[in-house]
């Protein structure tokens, strides 16, 4: 019976290998979702809005016209677009995270629409938040998308910030949801009773929070401490959240919800939310992400 030995040299060369770092599925997911949110800017500003909306978009994919609609069943209908388009939207991806099984995953940045014709209006700013789900072909699309303005440009609409994956925190601290729809249901029960204190028992101490006519907050505490002011039309109000579905990654990892609230604070108002919540290791979801628009004029 004859054993054939490795080279010396190629043992050194595989146990060199092995010390390499190694790329995870949710690093080549997270780079993966980057490019396609990227892909997708271009192609629209390339295409058109309704072009790349059917392209991108699955085909449950929602968007909010400021009702949630089947975006592909809403475009299809308004092409080809005309040329030259009368206005360019672009948009870039900041903030996001996929799940560890590299299913769902979503895209958080500042969007900007300038105009084209001669006597155009001045450039208009806002925020986007997409949810993106894998295919069976294993093509990223949009599952949700919903969008904020802006009272003005801010630090990121100079675009080219590096992307910023969001972490899974070891520990949210006080939830002790042991399932999505648990922790959305908590959430919304306690925001009857107080907006504020819904954020304090079920939000990631980094929160990612952004809110039409606002710039986003990226923690917990800065979004508190403006709820709590003066400057916040939340302050000491209630909401009614209504969710109307939801779902959850493969790894169970990752989730999101979405539906409409009532605000009854120093101001009314309504409009259509759209969450993120992470599980972490102890098992407990938070609140990772949300967006809330009463003024859906942005990427939809």
């Amino acid at each position: 019976m004859h054993v054939k030995v490795a080279s010396v040299s190629s043992v050194i060369f595989f146990v060199a290998l092995l010390a390499l770092p190694q790329k995870t599925a949710a690093q080549d997911s997270v780079e993966g979702l980057i490019q396609v949110e990227r892909d997708f800017a271009a192609f629209c500003g390339d295409n058109g809005l309704p072009e790349a909306w059917v392209k991108f978009f699955a085909p449950d994919g929602l968007v909010f016209q400021p009702h949630p609609k089947n975006a592909q069943e809403v475009n299809s209908t308004k092409i080809p677009s005309p040329k030259p388009a009368a206005s360019t939207l672009y948009w870039e991806p900041y903030h996001g995270a996929t799940s560890i099984g590299g299913d769902l995953g979503f895209n958080t940045g500042p969007w900007r629409i300038t105009s084209n014709t001669s006597n155009g209006q001045p450039p208009q700013y806002g925020y986007f938040f997409s949810v993106w789900k894998k295919q069976p072909s294993g093509e990223w699309k949009v599952l949700l998308d919903l969008g904020t303005t802006a009272p003005a440009a801010g630090p990121e609409h100079v675009f080219g910030a590096e992307y910023d994956v969001r972490k899974r925190e070891a520990d949210n601290g006080k939830s002790k949801a042991e399932s999505l729809e648990e922790a959305d249901y908590l959430f919304n029960v306690m925001a009857t009773n107080g907006i504020k204190a819904a954020y304090q028992k079920m939000a990631s101490t980094n929160l990612l929070s952004t809110i039409n006519g606002f710039h986003p907050f990226y923690n917990k505490r800065s979004f508190l401490s403006w709820i709590s002011s003066e400057a916040s039309p939340y302050m000491k109000g209630s909401a009614i959240f209504s969710t109307i579905d939801s779902g959850t990654s493969v790894s169970q990892d990752l989730g999101y919800s979405y539906g409409s609230y009532e605000i009854d604070a120093l101001m009314k108002e309504k409009g259509y939310f759209v969450r993120i919540w992470r599980r972490n290791p102890q098992g407990y979801w938070y609140l990772a992400a949300e967006i809330l628009s009463d003024n859906v004029k942005s990427r939809s």
